[in-house]
């Protein structure tokens, strides 16, 4: 919901009166509970927590271990703060006998009574750090002056007091854990060199080392003999599996790469060649039963047979050669598994003999550790002599309270009732506004709003629609609204006619009988007016004028019963002409649904420059959505008090979904109402109505 600043400042002002009774009120509540609130004092004294003179030449890890940093000042200040240190200042300033550090019901329990002592002093404690220094503020806050003063000025003292007996007894402490662990460490120690000294004897491991290269070396040398032996006995058995496939094939067998490699074979081979081209030769010159050529293929013969031999005996070989390799290859397996086994046991012996020195080294390097510490304890008993602790500024007995802050507090105190009480009314106006939420409603639909009528102060006996007529005549206020609703329905004439307007409401006693009169006599003093009564169900204009119930009107017009000059009332007092209702018809829809109704409406927006009808309420009849289609602009009156935003709603989207020419909605019984319109901009508008 938004509200414009205009009247966010008109608001305030209409309830100027409640606002500075509602902040009157707030400010002297608060300042009477200000003025019974006890006067607090406050002391501060400051003190030094700072480092001791590292003069001693002291090991860097004891000059770590003593010197102070941001942890150690925090740690003081917690130790201050602490119900055991707090317990001393209790007892020694005799807090628990001062009325400010007693339970309000009487306590027989001294151990409660103290308790409640120290947490009554723990809360008025502050304790502050004076930027990156080592200085602290101390401050307490008590009812009792004095109080505040000697709490401030003792929390320093007792604090250097009880660290340094404290740092005492730590280190007095700590030299007794210390020789306890020395002696057990020594032992330990002891146990673990004899541990070592005789796993070493009984697994004659001296030397063991060099035991342990020699068999990586060997293991080394054999599996790489293992290689070379596999990659072997591969090539062979690939050699073997060829012959085997050639199965005596000789040519078959000489395409085998081992074998075309062999000397013999290819020396043989050589001898073959050069006889079969000597035999070739021979052909050519003799016959085959000539004794030279049966001398040379004889010994090309033998030759072959040669070279078969040659290969079946290379061949058995070979296979030979191969179970050699097979052999030798087992052989060199079970050696390299001895050797693991061998290499593995002296692995293991020597994993064990790293774990039994480091826990001899370890064991040594934590007793130097004890030992050192225990040299450091022993200087530091000491050393917090040298400690700067100190009292800087010892605190004075305040004069004047520190709380409550009563100039700051009652002006917070009027700055906040101002902005509650104007909240206040605010909210409770907007809560119980239901105009404001009704515009903004039309704010949303993006409907006009064309003006709000305020609610009329009648008597229970002026009731009447006439009375109240009357009524608003004299009443400056509604007859101004009035006004301001013809301005509205001018301005928005100059792009539309507007000559023929209808007044509907959204349910019965919303006004709009009174509004359609009082509009119409607003428009007769600028301009030619009719008012028609067009609601046949429950007409109230005619009586309004003080016309008989009988007078003819607008059923008698349609059914041709009475000639229009007999029904047209005409006003005494200005150009108003009023049509009533005539007679109520059986069926009213009838009749504003003739041709001949249409035809009466368009000529008398022809006739008068105003036609303004009056129509039956949305929620009980559809007659006002047959009337809209007759009529330039449909005014839509709304009872303020008893419209809900569901029923606003429901009206303009039903006059919406049949096309009705919905000008806008006006408030009508609305109790606070602002012209909307000034008094130049209305004679300017009637100047430009009556050119």
């Amino acid at each position: 919901m938004t509200f414009e600043l205009a009247d966010l400042f008109s608001f305030l002002w209409k309830k100027k009166f409640r606002l500075i009774f509602t902040s009157a009120l707030i400010i002297v509540a608060t300042g009477y509970y200000v003025s019974k609130l006890p006067k607090v004092y406050s002391a501060s004294s400051t003190i030094l927590l700072g480092k001791g003179e590292q003069s001693l030449g002291l090991p860097s890890a004891l000059s770590n271990f003593s010197r102070g940093s941001n942890s150690e000042t925090d740690t003081y200040l917690e130790f201050i703060r602490s119900r055991q240190f707090l317990k001393g200042i209790v007892d020694t300033l005799f807090l628990t006998k001062v009325a400010e550090f007693r339970p309000k019901r009487n306590e027989s329990n001294e151990e409660k009574v103290s308790n409640y002592a120290i947490g009554i002093l723990l809360n008025n404690l502050v304790l502050t750090k004076v930027g990156s220094t080592d200085l602290i503020k101390v401050t307490y806050y008590s009812q009792n002056p004095m109080i505040a003063a000697d709490v401030a000025n003792l929390i320093g003292p007792a604090f250097f007091s009880y660290h340094a007996d404290m740092t005492k007894k730590k280190a007095g402490d700590t030299s007794v854990w210390l020789n306890n662990q020395l002696a057990d460490l020594q032992d330990k120690l002891l146990k673990a060199e004899n541990a070592m000294q005789v796993f070493i004897e009984e697994h004659k491991l001296i030397g063991a080392n060099t035991e342990i290269e020699l068999a990586k070396a060997e293991l080394a040398t054999l599996l790489q003999e293992r290689m070379a032996t596999d990659k072997a006995l591969s090539d062979i058995q690939a050699t073997v599996q060829s012959i085997e496939v050639a199965n005596g094939d000789v040519a078959i067998m000489m395409q085998i790469p081992w074998v075309m490699n062999n000397p013999m074979v290819e020396n043989l081979r050589n001898n073959i060649l050069s006889k079969e081209q000597n035999f070739a030769e021979l052909k050519k010159r003799y016959k085959s039963k000539h004794h030279k050529f049966i001398v040379a293929q004889g010994a090309i013969n033998d030759l072959k047979t040669e070279q078969k031999n040659l290969l079946n005996r290379l061949a058995v070989g070979l296979k030979q050669s191969m179970a050699t390799l097979v052999q030798r290859l087992q052989d060199l397996q079970k050696k390299i598994e001895v050797t693991k086994a061998r290499f593995s046991g002296l692995s293991r012996y020597e994993v064990e003999l790293v774990k039994l020195k480091r826990g001899i080294e370890t064991t040594q390097n934590l007793y130097q550790v004890f030992v050192s510490r225990l040299q450091e304890t022993e200087l530091l008993k000491g050393l917090d002599k040298n400690k700067e602790f100190a009292v800087i500024d010892y605190a004075v007995i305040p004069q004047n309270p520190t709380k409550p802050r009563v100039v700051m507090l009652m002006s917070v105190t009027v700055l906040l009732a101002v902005v509650f009480s104007s909240g206040f009314w605010l909210i409770l106006h907007l809560v119980s506004d239901r105009k404001t939420r009704l515009k903004q409603l039309l704010r949303s639909l993006d409907v006009p709003l064309l003006g709000e009528i305020p609610k009329l102060k009648t008597k229970a006996s002026a009731k009447s629609i006439a009375n109240v007529v009357d009524i608003g005549q004299l009443d400056r206020q509604f007859s101004e609204a009035i006004r301001s609703l013809r301005t509205e329905v001018l301005v928005r004439s100059d792009n539309l006619e507007n000559r023929i307007i209808a007044l509907t409401g959204i349910k019965n006693g919303d006004g709009k009988t009174t509004l359609s009169i009082s509009l119409a006599l607003a428009f007769a003093k600028l301009e030619k007016v009719i008012l028609i009564d067009s609601d046949l169900r429950s007409p109230a204009i005619a009586k309004s004028f003080g016309l008989d119930k009988d007078h003819p009107g607008i059923s008698n017009l349609i059914s041709r019963q009475v000639p229009f000059s007999e029904c047209v009332f005409r006003h005494p007092d200005s150009k108003l002409r009023v049509l009533p209702s005539g007679p109520i018809p059986a069926d009213p829809m009838i009749y504003i649904s003739t041709s001949r109704f249409a035809q009466l409406i368009k000529k008398l927006g022809v006739v008068y420059e105003r036609v303004v009808l009056e129509t039956p309420s949305l929620d009980t009849v559809s007659d006002t959505f047959v009337l809209s289609r007759l009529v330039d602009g449909i005014i839509l009156v709304c009872d303020v008090e008893n419209t809900d935003n569901d029923s606003l709603i429901e009206a303009i989207q039903r006059l919406r979904e049949m096309g009705a020419p919905l000008l806008g909605v006006v408030f009508n019984k609305v109790k606070d109402v602002k012209s909307r319109f000034s008094k130049h901009q209305v004679k300017a508008l009637a100047v430009k109505k009556s050119t």
